[in-house]
């Protein structure tokens, strides 16, 4: 067992310790550390780790496993095991060591799925793949997966960061994921969990060279000359550990048929949808209502999920046609999705330059914000100027005789008909007598033009009287979002 953590100054917590003794080398005078090697303990010959990461209790900070790969730090920790920043010192490098939880080194779904995964990085050498340097079992039995380190984060905490990429950023990134699966798909491995977390961006070697973007995690890849697994089992599915992620599954791989590299170019697809509007095209709780959702239903248009986004339609159309329900409708492979993403973005370059499409009609934020200045004021300025032709009318009529009052005439005035707002400007509340609607409860949505120059249909909520304590109500302009 380590010993207990010693009290520790502010200074004392920033300076590293043997995970045992729990001793720094100023506890060692005259110890001279070899250069070029990881700071060890001069007794128990364990690597010196932090403080802080040794608060995490784990057992294995500090050693070195097969001999080759000292553990100096923990990135992440998962159900099958953790990840671990590791100094491989013969090479000079650190790697990221992916080690399975000792109690599940002997399961042998756990194993297939790691040489899977092994198997499948060491045979592709693509910038844009993760690069895997050794795989093998340790002293304990347990097993390891060496791979190279990537500073970074993945596409999946960009987008949760940023709430949504620019399309050209996004087509970036797709296009590099391409180049990636063009490469596996040509050697039959088809990778079957393609997600935004499987997705890194890296960082250049400088401040100057720019984002790489690297295809993760190949546990679950196919090899396509392999004789067809069992059919996938739903509930297994839903728990997203063995035949990939509900939320971006193809239509097929949802219904457990036989996979080809088309299914990975539907799940890119969803990965572009969600990269450029900020949420996925479905985006229910239920794992089998989001498989069903894949199978049947068609994704929301960017005009009603994000109208502020300004994605040109050629770019829209070549990601729906990515996402489509057959797999003949998508394009035939990685080469034709990326030889399509490129005919589309020349020509939502052509249109920027030449006629304006209705897609690029929309007008920025900045400039919907000057039009509602403008019209503001110009609604200010026609109530001001009615008023005074009001008065001005009045006064002269009290001294030539009484005047026809509007509500005679059946027409409002100039001002009021000027200043009185458009029903689609606004949400409208309309209670309804209770005794019309003794089976209606809760609220009702109905869709409306937002006030937003360009923007999308929203809801409009139309509120019924209920005798529950509360109705169920759609949120936001989610066509397919959560019920609260």
């Amino acid at each position: 067992m380590p010993a207990p953590a010693p009290d520790l100054t502010a200074e004392d917590r920033s300076q590293p310790i043997c995970p045992r003794c729990r001793r720094g080398h100023d506890a060692f005078p005259g110890y001279a550390q070899p250069p070029g090697t990881v700071p060890r303990c001069p007794e128990h010959r364990l690597a010196l780790i932090s403080p802080r990461d040794l608060a995490s209790g784990d057992p294995l900070l500090g050693a070195t496993i097969a001999g080759r790969f000292t553990i100096i730090g923990r990135l992440g920790k998962g159900s099958m095991g953790s990840v671990y920043r590791a100094r491989q010192e013969a090479m000079g490098r650190d790697v990221a060591l992916k080690i399975v939880r000792r109690e599940r080194a002997h399961d042998p779904e756990t194993k297939a799925r790691f040489e899977r995964e092994a198997r499948a990085i060491s045979q592709l050498t693509s910038p844009h793949t993760v690069t895997a340097f050794d795989f093998g079992e340790a002293e304990d039995g347990s097993w390891f997966l060496a791979l190279e380190m990537l500073e970074g984060e993945t596409l999946g905490e960009r987008i949760r960061r940023s709430g949504r990429l620019p399309w050209r950023d996004a087509i970036r990134h797709v296009k590099a994921a391409l180049a990636s699966l063009e490469e596996a798909h040509g050697k039959g491995i088809i990778h079957r969990d393609l997600k935004p977390d499987n997705l890194f961006l890296t960082r250049g070697r400088d401040a100057e060279s720019p984002e790489v973007c690297k295809v993760l995690d190949f546990g679950i890849a196919k090899w396509t000359n392999e004789r067809e697994e069992r059919p996938i089992d739903v509930l297994e599915t839903q728990a997203g550990m063995v035949f990939g992620t509900p939320r971006y599954m193809s239509p097929e791989q949802a219904q457990g048929h036989p996979l080809d590299a088309r299914s990975d170019i539907y799940s890119l697809g969803v990965i572009f949808y969600q990269a450029v509007t900020g949420r996925a095209p479905f985006v229910d709780d239920d794992a089998v209502v989001v498989m069903a959702r894949h199978i049947k239903d068609e994704p929301p248009p960017f005009s009603e999920v994000a109208p502020e986004a300004l994605v040109p339609a050629p770019i829209e159309e070549v990601i729906r046609k990515a996402m489509a329900k057959k797999p003949s409708d998508r394009p035939a492979g990685a080469a034709r999705f990326l030889e399509e993403i490129e005919a589309a973005y020349e020509r939502a370059g052509a249109a920027a330059s030449g006629p304006q499409p209705a897609q690029s009609e929309r007008i920025p934020e900045s400039g919907v914000r000057l039009q509602r200045r403008i019209f503001a004021l110009s609604v200010a300025f026609a109530a001001l100027v009615g008023t005074a032709l009001g008065l001005w009318f009045f006064l002269v009529q009290r001294e030539s005789g009484p005047a026809l009052a509007p509500e005679a005439s059946g027409r409002p005035t100039n001002a009021e008909a000027v200043a009185a707002p458009r029903a689609s400007e606004k949400i409208v509340a309309v209670p309804v007598p209770p005794a019309e609607n003794s089976r209606v409860s809760g609220a009702v949505t109905a869709p409306t033009e937002d006030s937003n120059v360009g923007s999308a249909k929203t809801p409009r909520r139309v509120i019924a009287p209920s005798n529950s304590a509360r109705g169920l109500e759609r949120k936001g302009n989610e066509r397919y979002g959560r019920f609260d």
